[in-house]
């Protein structure tokens, strides 16, 4: 999958639900493998990280196990990277892939990276979605390549950037519109599940994504992560500039719990990020220097991070390498997390600023745009 890079990190979501278990099987063959080889199989599930392993004998290797629905997957060669450290520059052969409850073949003739599944529908769907996508995720690329090009002083020129951001979520846009057209074309499909939770917190799309949430299949309605759309799709008009701003409870790392609400009476950043995401880690600096300036007049910042369990403790030393002081929560369940489908959260990173009185004042604001807002409104208040 091809994301832009320009500013905004914006990810497809991986869904972490729960319900009855079946078995699932995998015979893999890749013909170069050789003996004794280790692999890696990991996954997330109900919020856990699940790790197996096994070793290849005569090219071939097998994985078996239960789990309810379709999960987002990786097969690793040799090392297991959320627990061995990669060497500086090493490249891994590995294979990303949807797990599901059924019988998959895997074959190949050189490498993990040029495995072909067999067996499995919910792979079919996904190639299917990759060539409907194709012609937006081109558009992505060559707008990475344009600005890539241009010269230091005019990547760093706000006006630049600001018409590059433009561009790519008019582009962002076309790949909503992509995942609706899937969803509708294939009511029975998993993937559309995925589809349409990508959409439904998309004021602009929640209409159409509701009236296809509509026409899908009775079956995959049963499903937990169908159960969340509605969600979604209350989150679009649930965070409006001007409403209340949804209360929701999570841990510290410590274990403490706190609520949005225990910050009324402040000027309150929402700010949801994770580890992982590099544009969230670049805004970070400016967020340190805003908050030493302002947090003595009631400015007070509250992260939410889309780590998962298996990256809790990359979360905890981000936290520390970058010197965030305030306040920070997370569940740990990444895009599955409930703060991001309660607030429509799809890309990080998003942020809402809240009034004293809990009311959503402005969405997404960084660097200079933020730091104009918050001067605008310290100029007035009172403290």
């Amino acid at each position: 999958m091809t994301v832009p890079k320009i500013w905004l990190a914006w990810l497809c979501i991986i869904p972490v639900v729960a319900c009855a278990q079946r078995s699932y099987t995998i015979r893999g063959e890749v013909n170069k493998l050789k003996n004794g080889s280790k692999i890696f199989l990991i996954y997330e599930i109900d919020g856990n990280s699940v790790a197996d392993s096994t070793v290849s004998a005569g090219g071939q290797f097998s994985f078996s196990g239960r789990i309810g629905y379709p999960v987002s997957s990786t097969l690793y060669l040799h090392k297991n990277p959320y627990v061995e450290k990669l060497a500086p520059k090493e490249q891994m052969d590995y294979f990303r892939f949807y797990l599901e409850p059924v019988v998959m073949h895997m074959r190949a003739a050189d490498s993990l990276k040029n495995i072909v599944i067999t067996g499995s529908q919910v792979n079919a769907d996904q190639d299917t979605f990759r060539k409907m996508r194709s012609g937006v995720d081109d558009k992505f690329t060559a707008l990475n390549k344009e600005f890539a090009a241009l010269p230091a002083a005019q990547q760093a020129d706000s006006a630049v950037r600001v018409g590059f951001i433009d561009r790519e979520k008019a582009i962002m846009d076309e790949l909503y519109a992509v995942h609706l057209a899937f969803a509708r074309q294939h009511p029975a499909s998993y993937l559309s599940l995925i589809s349409l939770s990508f959409v439904a917190g998309q004021e602009k799309f929640a209409a159409a994504a509701a009236e296809v949430y509509a026409g899908i299949s009775e079956q995959l309605k049963q499903y937990p992560l169908a159960a969340e759309i509605p969600l979604q799709l209350e989150s679009a008009v649930k965070t409006k500039v001007g409403q209340l701003a949804p209360d929701m409870e999570l841990l510290t790392p410590g274990g403490k719990a706190m609520k949005v609400s225990d910050f009324r009476g402040k000027y309150l950043l929402l700010d949801f990020w994770a580890s992982w995401c590099g544009p969230c880690r670049e805004e970070n600096p400016n967020l340190v220097a805003l908050y030493d300036k302002y947090r003595s007049q009631g400015f007070e910042i509250l992260g939410v991070s889309l780590d998962r369990a298996a990256q809790q403790q990359q979360w905890i030393k981000a936290i520390a390498d970058d010197g965030l002081r305030w306040p920070q929560v997370s569940d740990l369940k990444g895009w599955d997390s409930h703060a991001a489908k309660l607030y429509g959260i799809n890309a990080i990173p998003a942020s809402f600023l809240l009034d004293p009185e809990g009311r959503i004042i402005a969405r997404n604001l960084r660097g200079k745009g933020l730091e104009d807002q918050l001067r605008t409104i310290f100029a007035k208040a009172t403290y």
